[in-house]
C-alpha cells in the first residue's frame, strides 16, 4: 500500500423522498430522476469549498500529505451507461474551480497543537478527475499502486459504492459499515493508507448545513 489520504464523500442532495423512505411501487414508477442535484445539494456543493480548505480536522490531514488531486464518478453517456447521475461531479466541481481560482495566491494555515506553531501549506492547481462507475476496479488499483504516493485525494462517488471503495483501498471490513444509509449526505470518511499496514478509517459528521446530523454511519 502506498502513503495516501483519501477522503471519501457522497455525491450531495438530490430530489429524495420524504426522510429517504422506500416508495411506493407506483410512486417509484412515476420517478423522474434528472440526474443533478437539488438545491439543498447546490448549496452543500459550495459550502464544501470552505470545508475542504478552512476546516482545521481537513486542512491538518494535508499538512504531510497535501491535496493532489479531486476525483469524482464521471457521467457514463454511452448506450450501456452505469451511472449517469451527474451529481458526484456537480459537488466538487465548486471546489475545483475555486481551488484553481485562488492558485498560487491562497496559502492555508495548519496549527501544530503539540508545540503551538503554525505551518503554512501552499496549495497546488488542483486536477479534477473523472472516473467511470464501471471503471471502479482501476480507480482503486491505480490508487494502490501508487499514483498518489504521499498525497491526499478527494473522492466524491455514489453511496452504494463508497463501503466497497472503503474495503478495496485496504480497510479491514469489520470497520466499515455494511451501508450508506441513503438519508445521508453530511459525512466524509477517511482513509489512511500505509506501506506495509492495514489501512485507518474513521468518520466526521460534516456539520455543514441546517439538519446535519452529529452522528457518524453505522
Amino acid at each position: 500500500m502506498p502513503n495516501t489520504n483519501v477522503l471519501l464523500i457522497r455525491h450531495a442532495e438530490k430530489l429524495t423522498w420524504h426522510k429517504g423512505t422506500t416508495p411506493e411501487i407506483d410512486q417509484k414508477a412515476a420517478y423522474i430522476d434528472n440526474h443533478c442535484l437539488s438545491a439543498k445539494g447546490y448549496e452543500r456543493a459550495h459550502a464544501l469549498v470552505s470545508y475542504f480548505t478552512n476546516r482545521h480536522e481537513i486542512v491538518s490531514l494535508y499538512e504531510q500529505r497535501p491535496l493532489a488531486a479531486v476525483i469524482s464518478q464521471g457521467v457514463d453517456d454511452g448506450p450501456d451507461a452505469w451511472g449517469r447521475s451527474r451529481r458526484p461531479l456537480e459537488t466538487v466541481e465548486p471546489l475545483v474551480k475555486a481551488w484553481n481560482l485562488a492558485w498560487p495566491s491562497v496559502a492555508m494555515s495548519a496549527v501544530d497543537n503539540a508545540s503551538c506553531t503554525t505551518q503554512t501549506l501552499t496549495p497546488q492547481r488542483l486536477p479534477l478527475i473523472q472516473v467511470l462507475k464501471k471503471d471502479f476496479a482501476n480507480l482503486t488499483a491505480s490508487i494502490k499502486n501508487g499514483e498518489f504516493e504521499g498525497k491526499t485525494v478527494i473522492i466524491s462517488w455514489s453511496h452504494q459504492q463508497l463501503p466497497q471503495l472503503a474495503t478495496a483501498l485496504g480497510v479491514p471490513v469489520d470497520l466499515v459499515p455494511n451501508k450508506w444509509k441513503g438519508s445521508r449526505f453530511d459525512v466524509t470518511w477517511v482513509v489512511g493508507m500505509e506501506e506495509g499496514k492495514p489501512s485507518t478509517f474513521y468518520q466526521m459528521p460534516q456539520r455543514l448545513l441546517y439538519g446535519d446530523e452529529d452522528t457518524v454511519l453505522k
